[in-house]
């Protein structure tokens, strides 16, 4: 590679790395409509889900977690059995961490209602 390569070169990575400052710098536009509650309810929801992750529950504890809570809510005096099966079926749903902490909030939020 010969200098006037090199100069090439170094001058085609200064304009990508203006052009990429430049595009940081573009106000962001938001096309579609957001509703006040449903943002608020969402951010509500992050915040538990968060709070819920601070606690370092293992995996298996946010699925058997998720799994009381659900038959809680639809059914009155779950068995153990059912809250096993219910968790085994969640633990196998290819869920992640947080997506299981994001479950347990939204359930939790929605019991406070």
């Amino acid at each position: 590679m010969d200098i006037e390569e090199s100069k090439e070169t170094s001058e085609r990575r200064n304009k990508k790395d203006t052009d990429q400052i430049q595009t940081f710098n573009k106000p962001i536009v938001i096309e579609q409509k957001i509703l006040i509650g449903e943002t608020d309810i969402e951010a509500r929801i992050r915040e538990a889900a968060y709070y819920i992750a601070l606690k370092r529950p293992t995996f298996e504890e946010l699925c058997w977690s998720l799994a009381e809570k659900i038959q809680k809510k639809y059914n009155s005096k779950p068995s153990i059995e059912d809250i096993k099966r219910v968790a085994e079926n969640i633990h196998n749903s290819s869920k992640t961490y947080d997506e299981l902490c994001w479950l347990n909030a939204e359930i939790d939020m929605s019991a406070k209602k």
